[in-house]
């Protein structure tokens, strides 16, 4: 599911209005009203036989009066994803309970199919809404959930000129914002789309479900994470679940486990009591073996008993597994790795753009590449694969192509603060996250070297490094990418006019880093490394309209795959990333080897003084040196 985020901010917060890619601003409530009581399923207008199913499953409401702070029509709901259905195959949607902070009359409740970005409805019913709690029964037998589907429900929403003026409105929340927990169905400025709100909690909504096709006692897990992927033997793992209770019944008993490898499997029992359709947390901390060999490991979880019984035959989310690579020695990273996915249209690429600008003026230690959207003037489209894999909304970006823990994308986005805070402030947030990454582990270095003829316009590039024992043992078979980008490529951009407060379209605006082609395959080609070492040696002849004074190559070293696809994708971190630019070599015919002495000047190849020099290729006293 391909969900874009936008922040709900106070109209204070929001001081930047963008025409034609305006952020929705929803107002929190003047005051939060508290109300915390549990019902029972009687209470709720329900039958013995019907479950409350979302993110809230009582009758608390903490946030009363939130609005959009503009006058129109919302859809607003959650979202359940298979995951969380697919413990409730067989059941039958009958209807949605919702809170409303005021009396909305006529209102549509609804249940849509997610795909991709769009909706499609299931389910519609108009009934009066009052405020408070109500119950919506759709007409005739429900709908079945399958167990593989995706799920938009919740109800029109209407502020009106009065709730704008009052600056008070009739969404009602409920504790800290989660995951899927608030959404917008409409048009905010940059298509038609579910929009991820934040800042009043989750949306007080709930599907009512028939759950007579349930076992009395059943436990799916929903989520499992073991925190970063490359970790140390002797290391304490950091592990959490998240499990529901899926059974008809309360339950207040469950015997879990986990299991590394193969070793002995390890129980836990938690006596908490568990609400049919309740979610809980299970947090463990398995201790990895000294004595644990280098390479990919497994680590499993598992539900075995409810109420001192094992669970039915047919539970099916039962377990959970999860992979980690175990390493002993690494080595340095050469650069790490920034992926952005850009779009020409967006107001928010050049916002970005200015940010990068300060991070990589200010460190070479960062690769950038920026990969233009499908049917723009600079895309390319040996690159789409990027964005269908990544790029849930535009501009996002990657930081090595790797997984942060808890994060619902391996792609990260700013577009939340890049109208309202400095650039300056902003790149304040990127660097760290950047040279986290950078300071990680990595397990094979990566030397480019580059000799460019300009009547030929043939580029010719050596590429070399060293392996670890490690890299084998996780990666089995490593690939080279690389690529050419071009800096200060004149092209159309949408941005922002600060005296005007509108939005235009600059066809002279300069884009850095713009990804031009690819040398290797797009996916990488494969590595020979006898003796622990590669070397490999390409040949590409510029383009004719190409600045070769404002190219660079790019290096990626990363698994070898036959094709990158959503089941391998966390596989497909970069292991390592190095860039040099074509500019700097210039006039520089000499090539010669030595060992880092005192030098005057000292300089990378991207032309920036470096006061201590690690193993590579730089400038000295205008000569291209090997420093070994």
């Amino acid at each position: 599911m391909n969900i874009r985020h936008i922040l709900i901010m106070t109209l204070a917060a929001c001081a930047l209005h963008v025409q034609a890619q305006q952020k929705v601003a929803v107002k929190a409530p003047r005051q939060a009203v508290t109300q915390s009581r549990v019902s029972s399923a009687r209470a709720q207008g329900l039958s013995d036989n019907q479950r409350l199913l979302g993110y809230i499953i009582t009758d608390s409401i903490t946030v009363s009066g939130g609005a959009f702070g503009a006058e129109g029509t919302y859809s607003i709901g959650a979202v359940l994803t298979s995951k969380i259905l697919s413990g409730y195959e067989g059941c039958r949607v009958v209807g949605v309970r919702l809170a409303s902070a005021v009396n909305m009359g006529r209102t549509r409740a609804f249940v849509c199919s997610v795909t991709g970005n769009s909706v499609s409805p299931i389910l519609e019913q108009k009934q009066r809404i009052y405020e408070g709690w109500n119950n919506v029964f759709f007409n005739g037998d429900g709908y079945e959930i399958k167990g593989d589907e995706d799920l938009f429900f919740g109800f029109d929403y209407v502020e009106t000129e009065e709730m704008v003026k009052a600056e008070q409105g009739g969404i009602c929340g409920f504790g800290e914002d989660s995951d899927d927990g608030f959404y917008a169905y409409g048009d905010f400025g940059q298509g038609t789309g579910l929009y991820s709100l934040s800042n009043v909690g989750r949306l007080c909504v709930q599907l009512i479900v028939d759950v007579s096709a349930l076992p009395l006692y059943d436990v799916d897990f929903t989520w499992f994470d073991t925190g970063f992927k490359y970790k140390v033997p002797g290391e304490q793992i950091d592990g959490l679940a998240n499990f529901a209770n899926v059974g008809r019944a309360n339950i207040h008993k469950v015997e879990l486990g986990y299991q590394l490898d193969n070793e002995a499997p390890v129980y836990s029992v938690i006596t908490d009591s568990i609400r049919s359709g309740e979610i809980k947390d299970w947090k463990f901390l398995p201790t990895l073996p000294s004595d644990i060999a280098i390479g990919m490991h497994t680590l499993k979880i598992f539900a075995s008993k409810v109420e001192g019984e094992p669970l039915p035959e047919k539970s099916k989310n039962d377990t959970l597994m999860a992979s980690f690579a175990v390493y002993r020695d690494y080595t340095s990273r050469n650069k790490v790795f920034m992926e952005i996915y850009t779009d020409q249209s967006s107001v928010y690429s050049a916002f970005l753009d200015d940010v990068v600008k300060i991070v990589t003026d200010a460190t070479d230690d960062v690769a950038v590449v920026n990969v233009h959207k499908k049917g723009t003037t600079l895309a390319v489209n040996d690159a789409l694969y990027l964005h269908s894999l990544y790029a849930y909304t535009l501009p996002s970006f990657t930081v090595n192509r790797s997984y942060f823990p808890g994060e619902n994308y391996i792609a990260y986005d700013m577009n939340d603060y890049l109208p309202v805070m400095s650039a300056q402030f902003n790149a304040g947030i990127l660097e760290p996250l950047l040279m986290q990454d950078f300071t990680s582990p990595t397990f094979a270095t990566l030397q480019l070297e580059p000799t460019y003829d300009a009547a030929t316009r043939k580029l010719t590039i050596k590429a070399t490094g060293d392996v670890l024992p490690e890299a084998k043992a996780i990666y089995q078979n490593l690939a080279l990418t690389l690529m050419v980008t071009e800096d200060q490529v004149k092209a159309r951009q949408t941005v922002y006019n600060s005296l005007t407060g509108r939005t235009t379209n600059n066809s002279n605006y300069l884009h850095d880093h713009v990804l031009r082609a690819y040398i290797t395959s797009p996916i990488g080609d494969a590595v020979d490394c006898p003796a622990d070492r590669f070397e490999a040696n390409y040949e590409y002849t510029l383009d004719s309209n190409w600045n070769a004074d404002n190219i660079k190559v790019i290096g990626l070293l990363t698994k070898k795959v036959d094709a990158v696809t959503d089941a391998n994708l966390l596989d497909m971190d970069i292991i390592n990333a190095n860039s040099i630019s074509l500019g700097v070599l210039n006039g520089i015919e000499e090539i010669e080897a030595a060992k880092c002495k005192k030098a005057n000047t000292l300089f990378n190849l991207n032309g920036q003084k470096v006061n201590k020099a690690k193993k590579g290729l730089y400038i000295i006293n205008g000569k291209k040196v090997i420093i070994k």
